[in-house]
């Protein structure tokens, strides 16, 4: 070990002499900042070496020095024996600099992290902190001064963990401590979507003083703020009605263009000091999404034939609701709904990945429909969503959303069943992830149909079957003030 990556770096150390000075005056050298990390690196202090290469990535990000500062954080990591870590950050520098100078030196590194690094069996996992949270819709005050006396009382109620959403749409409610620049975008600063105002650092701030954790809630396909009028940025859909393929409604993930920007969103996100990012329940595909031409090609070279309609589904008919349903699916229309799953799955990693550039001990979260837990084909068919292809790419939460209020309306339940097939819900997630604590059963207290509050009785009830399998991690869904969260504090103790 000691041999490879001595040579390495006497190779590297050939290709990177200084830049010559021009007797400017800037405010950052990143040649100055390379040679002081390469000297920390000798040194063997490489966490403060992994500091200086990442100033370069971030500050100077058009420098020549950048893709060998990758390298190098890679190397570090390898050093310091984080072998997934080095895995990483080799395979990131073969990704983006795939004629770079490193290549083969990158692709040592990655066959040797592949071998000394052994991934945690499920058993093995490294477990994490058991949450308690307020998934943030709206949070009230007129300041932040106002604002912190909510994340105050939140704090006093038993909360540890904001989830705090970082995104507007159009029509979503401006916080009222904002100063809106735009009516639609996100609550930090980035140049890959419109900026309605930098919220998110003063409100981790907020938090962090409290003594909370702080998520930043992001969507990926339901967006309105990065369609910039181009319809190739949407999906297409099949209409079962007019028997047409139309624009639908989510993001086409499939355009690099819509994913370069997801990306530079989730790196900037990386960029703060937030402990984790919750993925909205808008990472799906729906049994008629996505026949847009780039997702066609990707199939058609994987599988030998393109996406039809005609070939997926058998005799869809039209409900007394006016929805659309099928008898069948075809074996094609599997291998396909199986691939978006896949795809999905992957453009997690890569965001996870994105985000974690900057900010290494990131957790991330995904939400998940209760049906994705209780049946594999319908959520597969459903959504293109599985647990256990969500179980592959390691999250560290596995957010259920455990609407018993509206699965009551949907499915035409009493309160009682509703209440038990949640239960049922939380039995077999935390039998499949295996650490109840990274199992987070998200708990409706609002009645979004009627505008109700859930009675403190109900949620009780509630929480009390969820919990005889597991200490589970909660998320009450969403916050608002008029619910009496300080009165079941002391509901979700664990277990003795």
């Amino acid at each position: 070990m000691k041999r490879l990556t001595t040579g390495l770096i006497l190779i590297l150390s050939i290709f990177l002499l200084p830049p010559v000075s021009r007797g400017e005056e800037k405010p950052l050298n990143p040649g100055e900042i390379y040679d002081s990390s390469m000297e920390l690196y000798y040194k063997g202090r490489c966490e403060e070496a992994i500091g200086g290469f990442s100033d370069i990535i971030r500050l100077s990000p058009t420098s020549k020095l950048v893709p060998y500062s990758r390298y190098m954080i890679g190397l570090c990591y390898l050093k310091m024996e984080k072998y997934k870590e080095a895995l990483d950050q080799f395979e990131l520098y073969l990704k983006n600099y795939p004629d770079g100078n490193r290549v083969r030196e990158a692709e040592r590194g990655v066959q040797i992290s592949k071998e000394r690094w052994k991934p945690f069996s499920t058993s093995e996992a490294k477990r994490v902190k058991r949450r308690i949270c307020a998934q943030i819709f709206y949070l009230e005050g007129k300041n932040f001064e106002e604002a912190e006396k909510k994340v105050k009382q939140l704090k006093s109620s038993g909360i540890d963990t904001l989830i705090f959403r970082a995104f507007q749409n159009k029509g979503d409610r401006t916080y009222k401590f904002a100063h809106p620049r735009h009516e639609e975008g996100v609550y930090f600063k980035t140049t890959f979507a419109p900026v309605v105002d930098d919220l998110l650092g003063r409100i981790t701030e907020i938090a962090h003083r409290n003594g909370l954790d702080i998520f930043a809630w992001m969507p990926t396909r339901y967006v309105t703020y990065l369609l910039d009028g181009r319809p190739e940025y949407r999906c297409k859909s099949y209409n079962f009605e007019t028997k047409r393929i139309e624009i639908g409604r989510g993001l086409n993930l499939f355009h690099p263009d819509v994913l370069r920007r997801l990306e530079g969103l989730f790196r900037d996100l990386g960029r703060y000091p937030i402990d984790g990012i919750l993925f909205q329940d808008d990472l799906v595909l729906r049994h008629n999404e996505d026949f847009s031409p780039e997702a066609n090609k990707l199939f058609l070279k994987e599988f030998g034939y393109a996406p039809h309609p005609d070939i997926f589904y058998v005799d869809p008919y039209r409900s007394n609701s006016g929805k659309y349903y099928v008898k069948a699916y075809t074996d094609q229309f599997w291998s396909w709904a199986n691939w978006k799953n896949r795809y999905l799955m992957n453009v997690a990693k890569r965001l996870m990945g994105t985000a974690r550039e900057l900010n290494p001990n990131l957790n991330f979260a995904i939400n998940l429909y209760f049906e994705t837990i209780l049946n594999h084909s319908s959520a597969m068919a459903w959504f293109s969503q599985t647990l256990s292809g969500a179980i592959e790419k390691s999250f560290d939460y596995y957010a259920v959303m455990a609407y018993h209020r509206q699965t009551m309306k949907e499915l035409g339940m009493e309160e009682v069943q509703a209440i038990d097939l949640m239960a049922e819900v939380a039995q077999k997630a935390v039998s499949l992830v295996g650490d109840p604590s990274k199992v987070l059963m998200k708990v409706q207290i609002l009645d979004w149909k009627s505008y109700e509050v859930i009675p403190k009785k109900e949620v009780e009830e509630l929480l009390a079957q969820m919990m005889i399998h597991g200490n589970v991690s909660l998320a009450f869904v969403p916050y608002i003030e008029q619910f009496p969260l300080q009165q079941l504090k002391g509901q979700w103790a664990p277990a003795q």
